[in-house]
């Protein structure tokens, strides 16, 4: 189902903006009829459980008329949490002011408040010191809870 991943999102991401959220990852784990494909929303100020099960039927509706998934499979909508991964732009913009620790390609971590992100640089403050994180270096980012 992993091949498909292009064509789902370009399914369920109109469902998901008319809805007034924003598609943060697709996730599928598992083979065959046992899989599941886990879609990632947020919307600021957050998302109740009718909201998720009505987004929900939407993209499974959505995904039934497309007929592109030939096989069982189980859907799961649901925001994505506090501590999730950071991978894009979009989810550092959304985390301006929380403490955050990011992982480079090296290896390097690096903790403090994140002040700004842009296509090119993470900014974070610790200590007084502010330090830019080039995006290109970026492994992952996380929230420190």
């Amino acid at each position: 189902m992993r091949e498909l991943l292009p064509q789902i999102e370009q399914i369920i991401v109109p469902i998901i903006e008319d809805s007034g959220c924003e598609l943060v990852d697709i996730v599928v784990a598992g083979v065959g009829s046992s899989s599941v494909l886990r879609v990632f929303v947020h919307r600021d100020g957050g998302l109740n459980i009718d909201e998720i099960a009505k987004l929900s039927r939407k993209i499974s509706e959505a995904l039934d008329v497309a007929d592109i998934i030939h096989h069982r499979y189980f859907l799961e909508v649901s925001s994505p949490g506090l501590d999730r991964p950071l991978h894009s732009i979009r989810d550092f913009s959304r985390n301006i002011g929380e403490n955050v620790r990011i992982v480079k390609h090296s290896g390097e971590t690096f903790e403090g408040e994140l002040l700004e992100s842009n296509s090119d640089v993470v900014v974070l403050e610790k200590d007084g010191r502010r330090l830019e994180i080039p995006v290109n270096e970026i492994s992952v980012g996380k929230i420190i809870i």
